[in-house]
């Protein structure tokens, strides 16, 4: 062992490519890389050079082992739907396999805690949208600071929300609905993926500006909100094209309106609400990539850089609009701020509409 690192010493260019060809694998020979590591900085600051960190050292050996995933909703919705598409993704583009594990429940509380307590190596991630962002903004027993407990890294993709009634109901559009809901109060009920998420806020939003009222049915997520609407136990529910767009197809669901300034290239035929004369109901998802707090930056970059260059394939671009996906990868900066901004929105709405958790 002397002799070989004497060997690397006298030939630190030799040294460093060995290291970046992986030759030497950090978890196989410890004590062996972070001398080597320690060598090349001493060379770095005799010659001069910016001593290469820890963290950098550390994403050019990432990954070595299969990734994992947590999603902090149910199987089958929206989130579960991107996540599944973008761990293929990310899983070429690192080659190595993202494992995908769904961990509902506490309005997707158990989620976000199981992502914010993990090591933050890279290795455990959580795929969220803006639902579970906004459920950490009005729990009271869990709060979640975006900016403290968790490492933006990218925004993968947005997609509309659109209102869907199951294609049995009397509800041709949403005229229909609101003309029903009028001429019998109390009547219509609707589901949503939890107290306080984005689908349950969108059609409060809804709801004031059309001047009706409506029966909230909160669910453990999106998924099994779906399954009661399809199964005709509730009438309404608020969804991204993701999640509904084969139900769609197969006539099983009906789209109302899109929650859109303009109609929508993933949904053509589907008209905005405001065109269904309501006004003031323009509301969309998000869907990120996050990592406990205090990663290393040259590990998000390099994480957010490959999904992103992936992505950008045509072949997976027509996927993902076939299924009703915005593929728009962000740069971790982008996603802080947007994270920022939409937590002022968020609670300027929560306060307009007298929102409480209990509703």
């Amino acid at each position: 062992m002397g002799n070989r690192l004497k060997f690397l010493f006298k030939n630190k260019r030799l040294g460093k490519n060995l290291i970046s060809k992986r030759r030497f694998n950090r978890q196989e020979f410890p004590a062996f890389f972070n001398m080597c590591l320690r060598f090349l900085r001493l060379f770095a600051l005799i010659l001069g050079v910016p001593a290469m960190s820890w963290g950098a050292a550390q994403s050019l050996d990432y990954p070595n082992k299969p990734m994992r995933w947590i999603i902090p909703t149910a199987p089958g919705a929206g989130t579960d739907f991107t996540a599944r598409k973008f761990a293929l993704i990310a899983g070429d583009a690192l080659a190595q396999p993202v494992i995908v594990d769904n961990r509902s429940g506490g309005s997707g509380m158990i989620g976000l805690d199981l992502i914010a307590s993990a090591p933050a190596d890279g290795y455990t991630l959580g795929f969220i949208s803006v639902s579970q962002f906004i459920d950490a903004l009005l729990m009271q027993k869990f709060i979640f600071d975006a900016s403290k407990d968790f490492t933006p890294i990218s925004i993968l993709a947005s997609t509309p929300l659109v209102i869907v009634a199951n294609s049995n109901s009397s509800f041709k559009s949403l005229r229909d609905l609101i003309v029903f809901a009028k001429a019998h109060p109390g009547e219509i009920s609707y589901s949503s993926g939890g107290s306080g998420g984005l689908t349950h806020l969108a059609m409060e939003v809804f709801l004031a500006q059309a001047g009706i009222k409506a029966t909230h049915i909160p669910y453990k997520g999106s998924g099994p909100a779906l399954v009661d609407l399809l199964a005709e136990r509730v009438q309404l529910t608020f969804s991204t094209p993701p999640g509904v767009m084969q139900h769609i197809k197969v006539d099983h669901l009906r789209a109302l309106g899109l929650a859109t300034l303009s109609r929508s290239a993933l949904m053509p035929e589907v008209p905005t609400v405001a065109e269904e004369g309501v006004p003031g109901v323009v509301i969309s998802t998000w869907y990120g990539l996050i990592g406990p707090a205090n990663m290393n930056a040259e590990l998000v970059k390099k994480i957010s850089l490959a999904i992103s260059q992936a992505s950008q394939a045509k072949s997976i671009q027509d996927s993902m609009q076939a299924s009703g996906i915005d593929a728009q990868v962000s740069s971790p900066e982008d996603f802080a701020k947007l994270l920022a901004l939409e937590k002022k929105q968020w609670l300027d709405v929560v306060r307009k509409i007298d929102f409480r958790k209990d509703k």
